[in-house]
């Protein structure tokens, strides 16, 4: 009595054919600690692999034009996306830069990144044959694709329907990006994958790694730093899904060597949020940050952790050396000066408000983070 029928059952079935059930647990860990891990998440192990191989099977364009362009004034370029969208190949990732002294914003490939954003011209995947230009296709991705626009947004809801702050995030085809990624030696410096404005609303980011041969010596992790937390470096596992709020969990990826095949491989989904529902909005974040001077530092943590803007202005001066160190290993090529030069500009501004308040928030946070014990705490998963 009250059991789900066979049909329902196959029903339930197909709709999650990807994945299975995200479970209340990690919502709830998502909500308290800002991340969550799900291992086993595609839930036929042969469909990753199938999407690993076809990852793999894409062709790989190392010669980028476009390094070291630099834009006049401010200004973005149209980059020549419009003329990659008939082209399905993994391209060098690509870095907008400003140098808010000069008003100039430059472009920088990462080394040894090479991405594909499945939002790019779709068709040409599902019309090509098998073996017709001597690559595979595309079939099993497009399906997780396409699964993705409504069911995985709805499976993170109803995760979080009884978890206290739990995630909203909006269902829709637009409201989702995927891109697919191998990293053939890269790393990418410290930043959020949501650093604010107008025209992003993502909410989480969802990373799946279908490294089948991964070793800890390969590298590659995934290193959380949830404001004023331990350090949580997650290791790139075949089948596992990392889960983090795209907003206010800085994080950055540790060099990938010695990747058996083409490399580290993955993909990675951005879900953007209900603005009604858990979009923080906040006129005069510098008010608060200064009447919480009085409070416990957990009452300052926990505010900082909620609330975007607040970690998008303390994260850089709390954490410079760390941000410093990502650079260097993630850009050891162009545009390495120009971004240390900026870290370096950002700090020295900051150590120059002029809002006597204000400054001690900054000595205040610095002080925490000396005293810090959470910090100390080792977390490798």
């Amino acid at each position: 009595m009250g059991g789900k029928s066979a049909e329902e059952e196959e029903e339930e079935k197909e709709k999650m054919f990807f994945w299975r059930p995200i479970e209340p647990s990690s919502a709830e860990h998502l909500a308290r600690e800002g991340y969550a891990v799900v291992d086993d998440f595609v839930r036929d192990a042969d469909a990753a692999k199938t999407m690993r191989d076809e990852i793999c099977s894409m062709p790989i364009d190392d010669d980028d034009d476009d390094d070291d362009v630099e834009e006049e004034d401010g200004k973005e370029s149209d980059d020549d996306d419009a003329s990659r969208r008939d082209d399905a190949r993994l391209k060098p990732n690509r870095t907008h830069f400003t140098d808010a002294r000069k008003n100039k914003r430059y472009l920088f490939s990462k080394p040894g990144v090479f991405e594909y954003d499945m939002h790019m011209k779709r068709s040409t995947n599902r019309e090509r044959k098998e073996g017709s230009d001597g690559r595979g296709t595309t079939k099993t991705l497009e399906r997780f694709f396409e699964a993705t626009g409504n069911n995985l947004a709805d499976a993170f809801n109803n995760a979080a329907k009884e978890v206290r702050d739990g995630v909203k995030v909006k269902p829709g085809d637009a409201n989702r990006t995927v891109k697919l990624q191998i990293n053939t030696g890269g790393a990418f410096p410290y930043h959020f994958d949501n650093p604010g404005g107008a025209q992003q609303n993502r909410k989480l980011t969802c990373i799946l790694y279908l490294n089948e041969d991964y070793e800890d010596k390969c590298g590659g992790e995934i290193v959380l730093v949830p404001f004023m937390g331990p350090f949580v470096t997650i290791r790139p596992i075949f089948n596992r899904l990392v889960v983090f709020y795209s907003e206010t969990v800085l994080h950055r990826v540790n060099k990938a060597v010695n990747f058996p095949g083409k490399g580290r491989v993955c993909l990675t989904i951005w879900l953007d949020g209900d603005d009604d529902e858990n979009c923080k909005k906040n006129a005069n974040i510098r008010n608060d940050l200064v009447q919480l001077l009085a409070s416990p530092p957990e009452d300052l943590i926990s505010y900082i952790r909620q609330t975007p803007d607040a970690q998008r202005f303390l994260s850089r001066w709390t954490y410079r050396d760390e941000y410093e160190i990502s650079l260097l290993e993630s850009h050891p090529g162009k545009g390495l000066e120009h971004m240390l030069e900026a870290h370096e500009d950002a700090v020295k501004r900051q150590r120059k408000i002029k809002d006597e308040e204000l400054l001690r928030v900054l000595e205040r946070v610095r002080e925490m983070r000396n005293g810090n014990r959470e910090e100390m705490k080792i977390i490798r998963l």
